[in-house]
């Protein structure tokens, strides 16, 4: 019997003398006399076809292969299933517990005003049974000082603390019908009184940000109206502007690098720049296959204990994904940094609105080429398993745990705040090398109201019962205020209700923020039109707790 082994190319055969296919003599002189492959369908030529010759010819029986191929599908489709099904009953369960909670709380201060001596009594009972260091953690309860009108039109958005010069800053509406457009208010913080106005930018600002280590009074801010401003507080004037290619998001700073910044623009690519550069951005990074815009930016600074932290990197915040961009010395791709030229030439914004840099290289006119640029940092991208649709992005300062705060969905119709740890995965290449994965671990769930019509901004801080303590605040529409809670076993500490926060007006932006005359917590809760500042009294035992 002839069988005519007709090759799909004849340079196929040479680079891969197994890819052949059997047909038969009358199917190959079709496929000639058509100059057209049955296989492929690419052209064939006389040359490509072989005959073989063989006494005989057996059929395999691939059923039971085929089979269970199929099942295999089948098992993996209902395995991913059963998973998801698994995820949804340990949220819905993460859920009716924090309900549980809430309406434990509810009736603790219902018994409290029911029966105010007998509620004392039990918790001066308890307050006797805990620990030295456990009770301090449960005493005290935020106090409302003062409520600063700052806009009678809204649109305030965004508030930072600058607390070695007791001065807060808020993001609002020029108040001046002539100049429009947007900048920040300051405020004294011990004084607890607003300040001068300085006009920034044309279009709203959704970020501003104060390095944390450097004391130099400079103040970034990220807007709408596609550029990143450096404002000296010292001054009340801006030093050094940036034009981007889209409008910003966010911002933050390479802590502890005094001269390294970030900002997230609305295509999904983030910007490096270098203060002592004023061209324009060092280098674009982009998270792959995702151009959603950059909520909230936070730098992963390195620390001395490499266990708790191991690396750094800045996580990036997107609405539809949180991404972890790990930094590390070594050269990249040109597709992944494009460097802008060093230019000496003077900032436009600075030349044309009589707005003076300051000389931060003192009298050297020339000066060297920074280290940063000489190690070429390189950063890789890695996802992070936390799903939802993302509204803000906090950070603590020297550790891997990070706070990220979802809107409410059709799976799960709540406000969540998930806070995370990031954690590396050693691994060895098959050329020996070795490569790290980060991933994370979801460490406490906090769950809120059932509305969010802002995309409004969480804070996750220490300090208020011990150093190492966590606490959360978040605004929160169905309670007309803010919520405080404790990290560590996920309470609820404490409601508060500013006098003009409500469901039509919520709280925005949270900021803690200390002062020089004193050790003791302060925090700053931001509506479109009021700021309100609140003290921690640890003199008052928080029931709630």
């Amino acid at each position: 019997m002839q069988i005519a082994v007709p090759f799909a190319l004849k340079r196929g055969l040479r680079r891969d003398p197994t890819n052949f296919a059997v047909y038969g003599v009358d199917i190959s002189l079709d496929s000639r006399k058509e100059a057209r492959c049955p296989q492929c369908n690419t052209k064939a030529h006389r040359n490509d076809i072989r005959f073989l010759y063989t006494k005989n010819l057996r059929a395999l029986d691939t059923s039971e292969r085929d089979r269970a191929l199929s099942e295999l599908v089948t098992e993996r489709k209902l395995r991913r299933k059963a998973e998801q099904e698994l995820c949804e009953q340990r949220a819905k369960y993460q859920l009716l517990q924090a309900e549980l909670i809430l309406l434990r709380n509810e009736f603790q201060i219902a018994r409290h005003f029911a029966c105010p001596s007998g509620l004392d009594r039990t918790a001066e009972e308890s307050t006797s049974q805990r620990t030295p260091s456990q009770g301090d953690s449960y005493r005290g309860i935020y106090e409302l000082i003062k409520s600063l009108p700052l806009s009678s039109a809204g649109n305030c958005r965004v508030v930072s603390s600058c607390d070695y010069l007791n001065a807060l800053c808020v993001s609002q509406p020029s108040t001046n019908p002539i100049f429009r457009g947007f900048g920040i208010r300051k405020i004294n913080s011990v004084e607890q009184r607003p300040l001068k106005y300085i006009h920034l930018h044309s279009q709203p600002i959704r970020d501003i940000a104060f390095h944390p280590d450097a004391q130099d009074g400079i103040l970034c801010s990220a807007s709408l109206d596609k550029s990143v401003r450096l404002t000296s507080l010292l001054m009340d004037q801006v030093v050094q502007t940036y034009q981007c290619p889209a409008p910003v998001w966010s911002c933050c700073w390479a802590s502890p690098e005094p001269h390294r910044l970030f900002a997230g623009c609305s295509n999904g690519a983030v910007l490096v720049f270098d203060v002592r550069i004023t061209s324009g951005p060092l280098t674009t990074l982009t998270v792959p296959d995702n151009t959603a815009p950059v909520i909230g930016l936070q730098y992963l600074s390195p620390t001395r204990d490499q266990s708790d932290c191991p690396g750094r990197g800045l996580l990036v915040g997107q609405l539809t994904k949180v991404t972890f961009l790990s930094e590390d010395d070594g050269n990249s791709s040109p597709d992944e940094r494009r460097s802008p030229p060093i230019s000496d030439a003077p900032d436009t914004h600075a030349s044309t609105s009589g707005h003076q840099s300051p000389d931060l290289f003192g009298t050297n006119s020339n000066p060297p080429i920074p280290h940063l640029f000489a190690q070429n940092l390189a950063y890789h991208p890695h996802s992070l398993s936390l799903e939802g649709s993302l509204a803000s992005l906090s950070l603590v300062p020297g550790t891997c745990r990070f706070l990220a705060s979802y809107r409410p969905t059709q799976r799960l119709p709540r406000v969540r705040h998930v806070l995370a740890q990031l954690r590396a995965d050693q691994s060895v290449e098959p050329d020996g090398t070795q490569s790290t994965t980060y991933t994370c671990n979801e460490v406490q769930n906090l769950w809120g109201g059932s509305r969010m019509k802002m995309l409004t901004r969480t804070r996750l801080f220490t300090g208020l019962g011990s150093a190492t303590e966590l606490t959360v605040v978040a605004g929160s529409e169905d309670a007309g205020g803010a919520l405080v809670w404790r990290c560590d076993s996920g309470a609820l500490i404490q409601t508060l209700k500013p006098p003009d926060s409500s469901s039509e007006s919520p709280i925005i932006d949270v900021c803690p923020y200390t002062t020089t005359q004193s050790n003791t917590n302060h925090l700053a809760l931001l509506t479109e039109r009021t700021l309100h500042l609140y003290r921690w009294n640890t003199h008052v035992v928080n029931m709630v707790a």
